[in-house]
């Protein structure tokens, strides 16, 4: 629905960005662009004011081209034949000697995504791989995976694909990330970017100048490869030693998942790693952020598939505080089950037991599931606790009562 007063609107900015006076006082000419975005913003079509705006890119204020820029980005694909315009003034400010220019407009030059422009932005990234600012270079390699992006069946050239593996080694790690990521998405049908000897060597060696999102990235990628012999594999783990305790659990658990691919054949060096992280891990499910928490829950619940009892000793970290959200109570009363022993039976059941009243319905009912699995191997301690709770006679606990009971009636003559 457009916005109430908006042809109007329109008729006052066109005059305003036309007005000889105000284009003459900078400041007055950028509150006026930065109206046009504010009213678009508020859902306005101001389409009709593309020309004005693209008169408005002719400046040496950084802020108005972000600005201006902003505008065009977003309604480029209306206006296809105005929009080579756009690419010529962007073309020119590639040459700009500020640095903060020259990437701002190859930005934006790859973010008006029509394909009849190709043509005028392959020059411009070529030349951004090259240049002397790094600031530059990252994103002219990016802008390469958008170009490819956006015409999925048209092949970079073989040139540039070598360039961006060249780029693997330059100084910036966060333009040996975006490379990376770039060749990722340029090479998808060939497998992805070829991963060799020398390479994840230089990948791992140069780890710590990444940051977070960026060390995940190289792990990920480097789980395509395998150790060509028993040396370099403990080579290897020897660089990812430190991050399998890192403070960052996205990247210890990127670091534990590249550590358990490379060490498959040795199973003893894979349970060392996990039993390595459950302190991290353990840390993680006590955190502030309730994301956080419920990621580091299911990657336990995880762990515990392939290692049962790993954590057996910490069961009490994952009993249910009354303040968490359900998802995660849930979730926590899934790992009890796994970590369920003859010392810690009577403990547990005992927990679960006070959470089956819990107000939420889906948490009570979650809680009784979880004592029926308990169930299947100490039947007597899960029944005895199933029909007290019958005797509650509310809905929702007495109709999962009903369908556990009922199981343990076909499970008890089996076991005996």
């Amino acid at each position: 629905m457009p916005y109430l007063g908006g042809e109007e609107t329109v008729r006052e900015l066109r005059r305003a960005l036309s007005n000889p006076n105000v284009q003459s006082d900078p400041l007055r000419y950028r509150n006026t662009i930065l109206k046009v975005i504010r009213t678009m913003s508020q859902g306005v079509d101001v389409s009709g004011l593309f020309s004005e705006m693209v008169k408005a890119c002719a400046t040496v204020d950084v802020v108005q081209k972000k600005l201006v820029y902003v505008f065009l980005c977003s309604y480029a694909t209306l206006n296809p034949e105005l929009s080579l315009l756009v690419i010529n003034s962007l073309r020119k400010d590639c040459q700009d000697p500020n640095p903060m220019v020259r990437s701002l407009a190859l930005r934006n030059m790859t973010n008006l995504r029509l394909p009849s422009l190709v043509e005028y932005v392959e020059q411009p990234l070529t030349a951004g791989l090259r240049d002397r600012a790094a600031c530059v270079r990252r994103v002219a390699v990016l802008g390469w995976a958008k170009l490819h992006n956006l015409q999925p069946s048209s092949e970079i050239d073989a040139v540039v694909v070598n360039e961006l593996y060249s780029l693997l080694r330059d100084p910036d790690p966060v333009v040996m990330v975006n490379c990376l990521r770039a060749l990722e998405e340029i090479l998808k049908e060939e497998g992805g970017v070829a991963i060799n000897k020398p390479i994840t060597h230089h990948l791992l060696n140069r780890l710590k100048e990444c940051d977070i999102w960026g060390q995940c990235e190289v792990l990920r990628v480097l789980q395509r490869y395998r150790p060509q012999s028993e040396d370099e594999l403990f080579d290897i783990l020897s660089l990812l030693d430190s991050f399998l305790v890192s403070p960052h659990p996205p990247v210890m658990a990127a670091t534990l998942s590249l550590f358990l691919s490379v060490s498959s054949s040795l199973p003893a060096v894979s349970l060392a790693a996990l039993e390595r992280v459950s302190g991290p891990l353990l840390a993680a499910c006590g955190s502030g952020s309730r994301e956080m928490r419920f990621a580091a829950v299911c990657h336990i619940q995880l762990l515990l598939r392939s290692v049962p009892g790993l954590l057996g000793v910490h069961y009490k970290r994952f009993f249910c505080g009354y303040a968490e959200p359900a998802y995660i109570k849930e979730r926590k009363m899934q790992v009890l089950v796994e970590l369920v022993n003859d010392e810690n039976v009577a403990m547990i059941l005992d927990e679960l037991k006070g959470y089956c009243t819990d107000v939420n319905t889906d948490t009570a009912q979650a809680a009784i599931s979880a004592i029926g699995r308990i169930g299947r191997s100490y039947s007597d301690r899960c029944l005895q606790i199933l029909t007290g709770l019958l005797g509650l006679k509310q809905d929702h606990i007495t109709s999962v009562c009903y369908n556990d009971t009922f199981q343990f009636v076909n499970i008890i003559p089996s076991i005996h």
